[in-house]
């Protein structure tokens, strides 16, 4: 095992920061994989190419795509912050489990929520990940002041 896995902190991050990374390129994939099976794309070029007239957008395409798009507001701040909280120091093993691992659960399960447009689900999904990050973030700023 290498040094950078012997803290077990580092170990969590690594492995929450893994699904998370896998759960955003699930939600591309989906989306162009969705695009090409019902013909419905983003751009006139795409149809011009297929020799297809413009159509109107798909409701399900657009809902992934913006789970997608809400992944990147939320999950690249945590990849940053999360990865300085992870090898600074700024929380203990213990911390971390409670807000990475929170904020890996609740960002998987907006997504379903999202793509299956439950609400309230998805947005409660959206403010425990928010409240981890946040207490992340406020973690690290903490330990560097």
């Amino acid at each position: 095992m290498s040094a950078t896995f012997a803290d077990p902190t580092m170990r969590l991050f690594a492995a929450c920061a893994s699904i998370l990374v896998l759960k955003m390129s699930f939600t591309s994939l989906a989306t162009a994989v969705l695009r090409n099976l019902r013909g419905v794309y983003v751009s006139p070029e795409d149809y011009a190419f297929r020799g297809r007239p413009q159509g109107p957008p798909d409701e399900q395409i657009e809902r992934i795509r913006r789970a997608h798009r809400n992944d990147l507001e939320a999950i690249l701040p945590f990849l940053a912050v999360g990865l300085l909280a992870a090898t600074s120091g700024a929380v203990s093993y213990r911390a971390a489990w409670w807000l990475f691992v929170p904020f890996t659960a609740a960002r998987v399960l907006h997504t379903v929520a999202y793509s299956l447009g439950l609400q309230p689900w998805r947005s409660i999904l959206f403010g425990i990940a928010d409240l981890a990050l946040w207490m992340t973030a406020a973690s690290v700023l903490v330990a560097a002041c």
